[in-house]
């Protein structure tokens, strides 16, 4: 008897997890792409993902060089 088809435990939400998280998921799912072994529809909800993940950290990143800008600004 097979075991049915299991789906890999789902990624938590991007505002879910720290920005260093998200980058080692980027990472991750970017290998899984490349190494070409994966079925066309686990490709494409990994695609998903990672543009996902990709808008968070350069979300991220933008409030990050405001903030930084910020304190640059209030401390010449």
């Amino acid at each position: 008897m097979t075991e049915p088809n299991k789906s890999p435990k789902k990624p938590k939400e991007p505002k879910d997890l720290p920005f260093e998280a998200q980058m080692q998921r980027l990472e991750e799912i970017v290998g899984i792409l490349d190494d070409g072994e994966t079925a066309l529809d686990e490709m494409l909800a990994l695609y998903e993902e990672g543009m996902k993940r990709s808008q968070y950290c350069r979300e991220y990143l933008e409030k990050a060089e405001q903030k930084v800008t910020l304190i640059q600004s209030q401390n010449p």
